[in-house]
């Protein structure tokens, strides 16, 4: 159990004699553990999520997004649940990777967010991704796949800068902080 310091300042100034801290000093390792329901679960190191974009912008000019889901298991898995469809042999990939965003710079801590578009890779026009709040703070390196070889990055604050892809690292300015972006064949 944590003891909040407001309570133990106060608890051990106010011990005027040896018997009274152990008193106190006994109550307090003495508390029961919480109960295991209150316990927070483990949470799994790796979790893979994507999603599946449309190609045609809607009225706030982002690719709509047709599914979005995450898996434990593997990409796979988190796409087929993305886009309702289960892959087979006969049907291994209908849908074309666009992107995969890395946790940590130089593509490493593993891929935390893949983009599919469903239209295939990128042209000059591209799509407009939008990351998951926990994900834009969390990128850190990115690469691009089918023609996408560019991406227009915009902060958490508002910054807009084009990268070329893959891009290693993001900069001072982007990194843990990408909340849009516009990835393009360029």
């Amino acid at each position: 159990m944590r003891t909040s310091r407001r309570f133990v300042g106060p608890a051990l100034a106010a011990c005027l004699s040896f018997a009274a801290c152990l008193s106190v000093a006994g109550a307090v390792a003495a508390a029961p553990a919480p109960p295991a329901a209150l316990r927070p679960l483990p949470v799994r190191e790796v979790q893979y999520c994507a999603a599946v974009l449309g190609h045609v912008p809607g009225a706030d000019g982002a690719s709509p997004v047709l599914g979005r889901a995450c898996s434990a298991d593997s990409r796979d898995d988190a796409l087929a649940h993305a886009d309702g469809l289960p892959r087979v042999a006969a049907r291994p990939a209908d849908r074309t990777l666009l992107l995969e965003e890395y946790k940590d710079i130089n593509y490493g801590g593993g891929v935390i967010y893949s983009f599919y578009g469903d239209a295939g890779g990128c042209d000059s026009t591209g799509y407009h991704l939008v990351n998951y709040i926990d994900v834009a703070l969390s990128l850190s390196s990115m690469k691009g796949y089918h023609n996408c070889n560019k991406a227009t990055l915009t902060s958490t604050l508002g910054k807009v800068e084009t990268v070329d892809l893959p891009a290693g690292w993001l900069g001072q300015d982007f990194n843990d902080a990408v909340r849009e972006l516009q990835v393009f064949h360029g």
